[in-house]
């Protein structure tokens, strides 16, 4: 017999043209959501990145800070002398026992505090804590904020004397408010070695403190805040413009001096004489406001003691103790920058820009 004729293929079904349609759809939705996981993980991770950067400000920030308190402590801490003869010299025309001989000078002033109470116990030791704490704090919130707050101030323009100035007057308020009780605390133990009844004083700082907080509570803990604020702001705001304008006129713009030693030290006197010029005035009204209770002289408020201050002497008289003022300010300044700025080096921030 012949052999059957092969059978003819058939086309496909339309049962199998579905299987491939399924088969194919899947691929296609499997595709997908490897796609969409990979985007969403793209996502995710630009997320991480964008975090991290964001904790890497917060972490610069905190390292700047602690340079600029530790610096600030140290500085101040080695020429609390200076303050301390300020406050007293400002203080002693309201205090009949600590005026000395009529027409002395501030030296012949110093002099007879040494002769009489030793440089130690009538200098040096007197709210040196407290002094040290108080700047401290101030300087670790207004110099450790003050390049990223100038910085987002400026944005992608050009850093200005008006913005060095503007930013560092809100950053300096902010730290010294928060600085006030020790601030308060070292004017009050600083005080204390004018009045003959010492022993009737608290005698640290950490007596101080809770005395004014039995006496007012934090009324009391803030008293002056107001005068210091203003004080503390001008003062700062003299300092970032003297010493960040002389940096970035000197080394960023004009290339005159290279960003070191040199520049830092320059940088240091010009902040202090502005700082000194700017906040002498604010300076001498706390120091009288603060100290009135102790002293024996009543005020309302500060605007009672500026009015009494021009009534009873003389405009001048707010740039009382200018000279210890900036004879003060001055070694602080040549200690503190340059010790900020290797202080931010030994961190990984680098110089101050």
């Amino acid at each position: 017999h012949p052999h059957p004729a092969s059978p003819t293929p058939r086309p496909p079904t339309a049962s199998v043209a579905g299987r491939t349609w399924i088969i194919r759809t899947a691929e296609n939705k499997s595709d997908m959501a490897v796609a969409t996981q990979q985007a969403l993980h793209d996502n995710q991770a630009s997320k991480t990145v964008a975090s991290f950067s964001l904790s890497t400000v917060q972490v610069q920030l905190l390292r700047n800070s602690v340079c600029a308190g530790a610096a600030a402590a140290v500085a101040t801490g080695m020429f609390n002398p200076l303050d301390t003869l300020r406050v007293r010299w400002q203080l002693a025309p309201v205090v009949a026992s600590a005026q000395g001989p009529a027409g002395s000078s501030l030296v012949q002033y110093a002099r007879g505090i040494v002769a009489q109470e030793g440089f130690i116990a009538g200098l040096w030791r007197p709210g040196a804590t407290a002094t040290m704490l108080s700047m401290g704090t101030s300087s670790g919130v207004r110099m450790g904020c003050y390049p990223y707050l100038r910085d987002w101030v400026t944005g992608a323009g050009m850093k200005t004397p008006a913005i060095m100035f503007g930013t560092g007057l809100v950053a300096g308020g902010i730290g010294y408010w928060l600085s006030c009780p020790f601030f308060q605390a070292k004017t009050k133990l600083q005080t204390a070695t004018l009045l003959a009844a010492q022993e009737n004083q608290a005698a640290g700082l950490t007596a101080q403190l809770h005395e004014m907080w039995r006496s007012g509570g934090l009324t009391t803990l803030w008293r002056g805040a107001s005068p210091l604020v203003v004080r503390g702001a001008l003062f700062s705001a003299g300092q970032t413009l003297g010493y960040d304008g002389t940096k970035t006129a000197l080394s960023q713009r004009r290339q005159l001096m290279n960003d070191g030693p040199a520049l830092h030290v320059l940088g240091s006197v010009v902040a202090a004489f502005c700082a000194t010029v700017f906040s002498a005035p604010a300076d001498f009204l706390l120091t009288r406001y603060q100290a009135a209770p102790q002293v024996g002289v009543s005020y309302s408020g500060p605007v009672d003691c500026l009015a009494q201050v021009l009534k009873t002497e003389s405009p001048l008289s707010f740039y009382r103790g200018w000279l210890p003022y900036f004879a003060r300010i001055i070694p602080v300044f040549l200690t503190f920058h340059p010790l900020f700025e290797q202080f931010r080096v030994l961190t990984g921030l680098g110089y101050l820009k």
